[in-house]
């Protein structure tokens, strides 16, 4: 084979790999016969692929200790909990951080833009951050909702 195009040593390979997985017909088995006694290389190639194919046909898995698995799922229930644990925390200081503006910003847009010593920029500008606030927001979730409906990779997969 040593020579011959990258078409046929690709071949060879298929042959090779049909072979011992024993999907191969007797002529397959006859032609890479041939083709390994004309190329020292594929034949060495060959025989470790044989020994592959011996070493995990005698491999045998062996089963974890009970002391592992024990850590194992500890390991797991902890993990759980501490997300459940976050997770309640954040949705609480939501809700607490919601009402707390629902409450505070008509008071405190009523108290500085409707007072009319305060000058007149100022009023604008803090209309204009509440304004560019909310549509920060806005944006955000109106982002992440969608995103996340179009999003074919799982978050939780490391890139």
């Amino acid at each position: 084979m040593t020579g011959t195009g990258t078409d046929d040593l690709d071949r060879t390979r298929r042959l090779m790999m049909a072979v011992i997985d024993g999907e191969s017909s007797m002529a397959e088995r006859q032609e890479l016969e041939q083709v390994l006694a004309r190329d020292a290389a594929l034949a060495a190639e060959w025989t470790r692929l044989n020994r592959v194919k011996e070493v995990t046909a005698t491999m045998a898995l062996t089963e974890p200790p009970d002391e592992m698995w024990n850590s194992y799922w500890a390991s797991v229930y902890n993990r759980s909990e501490r997300r459940v644990a976050w997770l309640l925390i954040l949705a609480g200081l939501v809700v607490l951080l919601g009402w707390g503006l629902w409450h505070l910003v008509p008071v405190l847009v009523e108290k500085l833009i409707g007072e009319t010593t305060v000058p007149v920029v100022i009023r604008a500008a803090i209309a204009a951050v509440l304004t560019g606030g909310v549509l920060l927001v806005v944006s955000v979730i109106r982002e992440q909702l969608s995103s996340s409906s179009r999003d074919k990779y799982d978050r939780r997969v490391s890139r």
